[in-house]
């Protein structure tokens, strides 16, 4: 998440839905469960998932690492305490998402993790295992505009990869007892820091930079899963996630991103994130309060994605990071809630991780695109319980039990560490290049010409000064098909924007080809892709397919 430190005033609300669950039997979670759960069946039984964001991700400046006390409360908020774990577990979520900045706190060329930081992070995990609830463990600001422990990019490939197989070879062997609740993620938006495409680029024609950016990211991926595989015990066969490029959805759908080989089988994640409708969920400069049918596209769209490539694949998607900026218009937020998660229960192999930042008030205008408190954890009273009572009822997995497992290996509570007295530097928010968000006026429309038992069906969405056509190529036969091409003809549209696919020209008309990850479709199945242009659009395109 990009980083706003502030603490503000609460708004005092009960959360009307929490109950403490008693009724759920008593379990405890221990190395003798094992990791013998599949991703599949791991991110299916997730309800929801938390962030305790801006907390033990918090970093301090260069010039004072390696930190020799914890900066957990370096940006306002207070420690977390097992009370606001409980808070969490009783409104439902039984995912907790713990992002750490580890590389601030290390020491030599190996990036050992001194005993008091691990002690601690340690801590806040087993605050979530004791109430039998998944956690997401990661490495998180290791790379920022201060400095980077890692960078994906050739230049510093030998230096990355050692960072990453030192700091994943000390997590895992502390947790390696740990049952299939505990998933690790490999890193979090990784990205090139400072660099004018650091947030967002054409995933079907990247710049040589992103292209080995990708290559690199793949490596780290690789990197740090099989030090982690090394390190035995139950993370030998335990859950990873692993994010492409910003683990923006450019990142994952660009062709050359690619899931690291595993020596486990069905034990990957897909991590993503996604704060979309971007100018209403967390733009600052260009936004928008209003959620309604002009800006579902880009949610739609999202879905549509991680379907084509990831899902019906049988690779599970966490989206580990998502929420709506609270521009004092909660009413909104309720109908965005319900609407995102409603689109998510569509799909059992999806989970959605809320980020919270602790930061609630917004300026009047509601500006602001890091406004991301749901829970106050001073008061630990929800600040709009509608949006929590919106997502509950989309949501089906095991409860959490308040103190209803133990921890293998319990930590005792390590010594309250005093709070460092700089102040941090503030980070401006970097605000990645959006796609337009098109007013959906759907007009679904058979393709008549077709080829043999592929078939060509497509939605024009319309908004006036741009458009968007998806289309969807149906295999009918009852046999594999290996590839396939789409020809539309210029005269309906002009493509200046594609997803899922490659674009050429010839004379008249666009050649759509597929990307290698699509270009074969299964017997009675379907591809999906889209195309964007702006100006105006008739009712019909002229589209073949063969």
């Amino acid at each position: 998440m990009h980083n706003v430190k502030k603490i503000k005033r609460l708004l005092s609300l009960v959360l009307t839905l929490i109950i403490v669950v008693t009724a759920v039997p008593v379990k405890t979670a221990n190395a003798a469960s094992g990791t013998n759960k599949t991703a599949t069946q791991v991110v299916s039984d997730m309800t929801v998932g938390w962030n305790i964001g801006n907390s033990l991700d918090s970093y301090g400046q260069k010039s004072n690492f390696p930190y020799t006390t914890s900066n957990e409360t370096y940006w306002g908020n207070p420690k977390t305490t097992k009370a606001l774990i409980d808070e969490v577990a009783k409104a439902g979520f039984n995912t907790i998402r713990i992002p750490v900045s580890w590389g601030q706190y290390t020491t030599g060329s190996n990036y050992q993790i001194p005993d008091f930081f691990m002690k601690r992070v340690h801590e806040v995990v087993d605050y979530c295992i004791a109430n039998d609830m998944y956690v997401i463990l990661n490495t998180h600001h290791d790379i920022n505009s201060d400095y980077c422990f890692y960078v994906p990019n050739n230049a510093n490939k030998n230096r990355s990869e050692a960072y990453f197989k030192s700091i994943w070879t000390q997590i895992g062997k502390e947790f390696k007892d740990y049952d299939y609740h505990l998933v690790f993620e490999t890193m979090n938006e990784p990205r090139l820091v400072g660099h004018s495409e650091e947030w967002w680029f054409p995933r079907n024609n990247p710049s040589s930079d992103i292209k080995e950016a990708v290559a690199c990211i793949n490596d780290y991926n690789q990197v740090a899963l099989d030090a982690i595989r090394a390190t035995g015990g139950n993370n030998a066969t335990r859950c990873v996630m692993v994010p492409g490029y910003d683990a923006s959805i450019e990142g994952c759908m660009t062709n050359s991103f690619a899931m690291p080989k595993d020596s486990a089988s069905n034990r990957l994640i897909l991590s993503v994130h996604a704060y979309i409708p971007y100018y209403f969920a967390l733009a600052s400069d260009t936004y928008t309060t209003k959620f309604d049918d002009s800006n579902k596209g880009d949610i739609d769209s999202f879905f549509n994605d991680l379907n084509s490539k990831f899902l019906s694949k049988n690779v599970p998607v966490v989206v580990g990071e998502t929420s709506a900026t609270n521009r004092n218009n909660t009413s909104e937020r309720v109908k965005w809630a319900d609407y995102y998660w409603g689109k998510a229960s569509k799909y059992s192999n999806v989970a959605m991780v809320l980020w919270d930042n602790n930061v609630y008030d917004n300026n009047s205008a509601g500006s602001d695109g890091e406004c991301h408190r749901y829970i106050d954890r001073n008061s630990l009273k929800w600040c709009d319980p509608e949006i929590i009572s919106a997502i509950m009822k989309h949501v089906d997995g095991t409860p959490a039990t308040i103190n209803g497992s133990s921890a293998p290996t319990p930590t005792p509570t390590p010594k309250p560490t005093p709070t460092p007295k700089p102040t941090p530097t503030p980070k401006p928010t970097p605000t990645p290049t959006p796609k337009p968000t098109p007013t959906p006026t759907p007009q679904p429309t058979a393709t008549p010409s077709a080829t043999g038992d592929l078939k060509a069906e497509y939605t024009i969405n319309s908004w006036g000064s741009g458009y968007q056509v998806l289309i969807k190529v149906k295999n009918d036969s009852s046999a594999k098909v290996n590839t396939w091409t789409v020809k539309v003809n210029k005269k309906d549209v002009k493509i200046d924007s594609s997803w899922c696919v490659n674009v050429a020209e010839d004379g008249d008309y666009y050649v759509i080809t597929p990307m290698s990850w699509n270009s074969s479709i299964e017997a009675g199945a379907s591809v999906d892709f889209g195309i964007q242009g702006n100006g105006s659009i008739g009712t019909t395109v002229d589209i073949t397919v063969k």
